[in-house]
């Protein structure tokens, strides 16, 4: 069973700060050199590109409402291949880091029973803040990733 990411914000903040460096870890051993920046048309993709789509899913999620199976991540995480595909990365990243797990699909997990809202809402949260913090900044990619 998944541990529950907490939501109240001095929590959050403490428990954000080691779960982006753990992720930050994880990162680190996963992926080599850029890798992790680009999408699968071999375009490199940005920090900011990540955080902006992980903020407009999390506004869908506000706004059209969230229900697992019928409009979840999946749903809400819909666009630009390169971009989605990189967020969800990223949102791996983040459910490894709190989890312990070694792999996670972001897609399937808000439909794990018992799921909720404000769990989804702190890891797309907290994705978008990794990717502020970690991503490359510009398309040439960050060179302190090579």
């Amino acid at each position: 069973m998944t541990p529950p990411i907490t939501t109240s914000t001095t929590a959050l903040e403490v428990q954000n700060e080691a779960l982006l460096t753990r992720a930050a870890e994880l990162e680190s051993t996963w992926y080599r050199g850029p890798r992790m920046w680009f999408g699968t048309s071999g375009e490199p993709v940005t920090g900011t590109q990540v955080a902006k789509h992980l903020d407009a899913a999390l506004g869908a999620m506000e706004r059209d409402g969230w229900e697992p199976g019928t409009f979840g991540l999946r749903e809400a995480l819909a666009g630009a291949t390169d971009v989605t595909g990189v967020s969800g990365r990223v949102l791996e990243l983040v459910i490894c880091a709190q989890t312990g797990a070694s792999a996670a699909e972001p897609r399937l997990w808000d439909t794990v029973p018992g799921r909720t809202l404000d769990q989804v809402r702190t890891l797309l949260m907290a994705g978008a803040a990794y990717a502020r913090r970690y991503g490359p900044r510009d398309a040439a990619q960050d060179t302190r990733r090579a």
